[in-house]
């Protein structure tokens, strides 16, 4: 069985590199044009579509904004143990029931309707 680890990894690769080729490659030389008639219009170069500069302007900005939160996030270790915040709500709804006389059994799915305590 250890001989199929390597094939799934050479296939994965393969994939990987087909996607690449197939998809992201057109995208990105279609991205580039793109870019180069922006930055031609930009510059004064011909009159056309200059009504889309500011548009495009404010998308370029709120996307600098969210790649640079994207970068804040990932530098403070935001997406290390994605799971924790999970687990954290449980405990403080399981510590907000203990408080207000709720009974937590960990082995029933109705902790919220049966257990309820009479005051």
């Amino acid at each position: 069985m250890p001989a199929a680890a390597p094939d799934k990894d050479r296939a994965q690769r393969i994939t990987l590199i087909v996607f690449l080729v197939v998809f992201l490659l057109p995208a990105a030389v279609g991205f580039a044009i793109k870019l180069y008639e922006f930055m031609a219009v930009a510059n004064g170069a011909t009159s056309e579509g200059t009504f889309m500069l500011v548009p495009v302007l404010n998308y370029f900005i709120v996307f600098m904004g969210m790649l640079c939160m994207l970068a804040w996030a990932t530098t403070n270790g935001m997406f290390r143990d994605i799971e924790k915040p999970k687990f954290d709500m449980l405990e403080r709804e399981r510590q907000l029931d203990e408080s207000e006389g709720v009974l937590w059994d960990v082995f029933s799915s109705d902790n919220h309707s049966s257990n309820k305590s009479t005051d």
